[in-house]
């Protein structure tokens, strides 16, 4: 049975060797005539413009795309060393050593999902061809979604309502300034809230609030205490006050967290 390596780092000299994106062997299926490659295997690997994706094979083999011409693929023979991006290297330039004696390049051409299907020359069973369905992906890989922000939670006393507290400081910076006071901003919380605050936090004393409404005294005395340095976004709903650094991106963040 035919081999086809295409995920294992392997070491030769300290060049790595030929680690592209995985394709494991899959069982084949009968599956009905009409069916998407969707139902034949789960994308596990990506073709994009801008890395190499190489299979490789001691033997020569046919590889068919289902369906056809999302990637066009180059039969080159081998050994050969190439230097660039790799599939599955992390976007790392590499030289890698490709000692297989066929390699097949698989290139981005048009974006989607595509199964590549490859058949032994001379085969004489099913069970050699090999079946992997990958993403094809034209440009740049997207930069990995941004981690998921730790809010700080700070209890108080039942508020019954949605409301917005933009606390600055001397530290903040002209382009935060800049959205706090932004007609913007002042519409959005305006229409989203059922009130909102805008308070420089070295003049502010709940000692000294005695025009301001229960309520916001109440939440003062709360998050005071707690609260980090710097300009903060104090969103209070219900019995729950939460707390990001405050940044020129006010609106964005007030939308994620309404």
């Amino acid at each position: 049975m035919i081999t086809l390596l295409a995920a294992l780092l392997l070491l030769v000299d300290g060049i790595p060797l030929f680690p592209v994106a995985p394709v494991p062997v899959v069982p084949v299926r009968v599956v009905p005539p009409d069916a998407e490659p969707s139902d034949v295997a789960e994308p596990v690997a990506t073709v994009s413009s801008e890395e190499f994706y190489v299979l490789q094979s001691a033997t020569e083999v046919v590889i068919v795309t289902s369906p056809p011409g999302l990637v066009e693929v180059t039969h080159e023979l081998g050994p050969l060393i190439a230097r660039g991006r790799w599939a599955g290297g992390g976007g790392k330039v590499e030289t890698r050593l490709l000692e297989a004696a066929h390699l097949y390049f698989v290139d981005a051409r048009q974006a989607g999902k595509t199964e590549l299907i490859v058949i032994p020359i001379g085969m004489t069973d099913a069970s050699q061809i090999q079946r992997q369905l990958v993403t094809v992906q034209l440009g740049p890989q997207p930069p990995p979604p941004p981690d998921p922000v730790d809010d700080d939670q700070i209890p108080v006393d039942d508020t019954k309502g949605f409301r917005v507290l933009l606390l600055l400081d001397e530290t903040a910076d002209p382009a935060t300034l800049a959205a706090v006071n932004s007609l913007q901003t002042r519409r959005w919380l305006d229409d989203q809230t059922d009130d909102w605050r805008r308070w420089d936090r070295s003049t502010v004393e709940v000692d000294d609030m005695d025009d301001e409404e229960p309520v916001w005294r109440e939440i003062w005395r709360a998050a005071e205490p707690e609260l980090p340095a710097g300009p903060q976004l104090l969103v209070i709903k219900g019995k729950t006050i939460t707390v990001r650094p405050l940044t020129s991106q006010v609106v964005q963040e007030l939308e994620a967290m309404k």
